[in-house]
């Protein structure tokens, strides 16, 4: 969908989400936690979330997010939760013409996004992560979950059914990255305890209870190999779909630990390289 076409057709969502206080349901619903992206809210997310927000509450400087998003990024990518596009707009690409896709449950972010992308003609889709992501679109080498985890109503154990709706976008070897706020065992500073209180309360966040065990716990019972850094309140992960490979005399993709319990005996196991 082309940028024009998308801003259009978003209209009479976005009166709804504007004038209809029950639009966004009662606790539980993950369009509460999108609900607080008005466009004035997103007119000063990047400098009150991630010019003072990430630096002096959450203790992650958004140039470490950056840092991660060019660590990752793919020339075909899609980005889930996507803010302002802010990231999007400042990382490096490893080609001139990537291939973006956007998904948000919020037409005034999905818009704002766009039009700040609009270089790269991004495809725009809206939906639910929590639900199944049907985009008609799958072969991503790249995928962003960026701060969306803990606006998504629930703890981490049950929010974690986004990594079984993202894995099957992604191509083999492709990753997926991301970060959230958690609300245990890390370190809050005064602002960060006063903030988390009045976001969950307002249903804006969902997170005090989320800690890492239950997200490394997510992680690895959908993907093969991850990762997890803490950067003072913030998560940072990745996680990577194996690589497949086609079995000799066999027509079957299979991954490599399928092929080599195949093969039982024959060689030694070594590590995958991505």
């Amino acid at each position: 969908m082309n940028i024009e076409a998308f801003v259009a057709a978003r209209n009479h969502l976005a009166e709804k989400m504007n004038h209809e206080p029950n639009t966004f349901g009662t606790d539980g619903d993950p369009r509460k936690g999108a609900a607080v992206y008005t466009p004035l809210a997103l007119a000063l997310y990047d400098l009150a979330v991630l010019g003072l927000s990430n630096s002096f509450v959450w203790q992650c400087a958004s140039h470490v997010l950056l840092d991660f998003y060019n660590q990752h990024i793919s020339d075909k990518h899609l980005d889930i939760g996507v803010g302002t596009g802010y990231f999007l707009d400042r990382c490096r690409f490893p080609s001139t013409a990537p291939k973006i896709a956007l998904f948000d449950l919020n037409p005034h972010s999905l818009a704002k996004s766009a039009k700040r992308l609009r270089r790269y003609n991004p495809s725009c889709y809206m939906g639910n992560a929590l639900q199944r992501i049907d985009i008609g679109m799958s072969g991503f080498g790249s995928i962003s979950l960026n701060y969306l985890l803990h606006c998504l109503p629930g703890n981490l154990a049950s929010k974690s059914i986004v990594f079984e709706h993202v894995r099957p976008l992604l191509r083999d070897g492709g990753v997926m990255f991301g970060s959230t706020i958690l609300g245990e065992g890390v370190r809050h500073n005064p602002l960060a305890k006063q903030l988390m209180k009045i976001y969950n309360a307002k249903g804006i966040f969902s997170n005090l209870s989320d800690r890492q065990s239950d997200l490394e716990a997510g992680l690895k019972a959908h993907f093969d190999e991850h990762t997890i850094h803490i950067a003072g309140c913030v998560a940072l992960f990745s996680a990577r779909r194996r690589m497949a490979r086609t079995v000799t005399g066999d027509c079957r993709a299979v991954s490599a630990e399928t092929a080599l319990k195949d093969r039982k005996g024959i060689g030694e196991s070594r590590h995958l390289q991505h």
